[in-house]
């Protein structure tokens, strides 16, 4: 049952974010293609660290804004299905961490704006369906084009010698436990977050 504190949580969130809206540098459209910037965007990387070492209601509302920010970029840039081709909303939100311990001083919308611009020439520019990769209890659902990509790199350095045929299979598995292992990561050979970055990236590809 929700008791009365739960049912104002809603209300002092609001309230705070207007409060913060209105301390903030206003951003306004103008005919050199800035625009305005509204909600969580605006938070500084010191209130995010801090919000997020308590997970409190900001830090989660962010995660949310982050979302609803890759849907405004896939719906309005051009020859664009998807900005991010792996990643997910926590690994997003891991890197904004990182940047916000070292630039305290930035905002939330800065330090993602920068990473997404990074992130350009590899996004997906139409419909690729999803397979489902299963290794143990381990399971993710990645883009047939991102499990190619995967293959093409992996073929690249020599550790998978099959057809790029976007299937994650035995031999995709051996390859990527070989490329974790020679950059001393657990040869699991499954695909988690930290492991595409690593293949998939540029490892000097950093946000600050």
């Amino acid at each position: 049952m929700l008791t009365k504190r739960d049912m104002q949580k809603p209300f002092v969130l609001w309230f705070f974010l207007i409060s913060l809206l209105i301390s903030q540098e206003a951003y306004s459209a103008d005919k050199q293609g800035q625009f305005g910037v509204r909600g969580a965007g605006l938070i500084s990387c010191a209130l995010y660290e801090q919000e997020r070492a308590a997970q409190a209601d900001v830090y989660l509302m962010t995660a949310s804004w982050v979302d609803g920010y890759i849907t405004g970029i896939n719906q309005y840039s051009s020859d664009t299905y998807d900005i991010l081709s792996f990643e997910t909303t926590e690994l997003l939100t891991s890197i904004l961490s990182k940047h916000c311990k070292k630039h305290p001083e930035d905002t939330v919308f800065a330090v993602l704006s920068t990473l997404f611009k990074k992130l350009h020439n590899d996004r997906l520019t139409e419909l690729s369906k999803k397979t489902e990769v299963a290794i143990g209890v381990r399971k993710v659902l990645l883009y047939v084009e991102v499990v190619k990509r995967v293959q093409m790199k992996l073929s690249a350095a020599g550790f998978y010698k099959r057809k790029i045929d976007g299937s994650y299979k035995q031999s995709s598995i051996d390859a990527m436990k070989n490329f974790q292992q020679s950059i001393d990561f657990n040869p699991t050979g499954f695909p988690d977050q930290v492991t595409l970055w690593r293949l998939l990236r540029d490892p000097e590809n950093k946000t600050e």
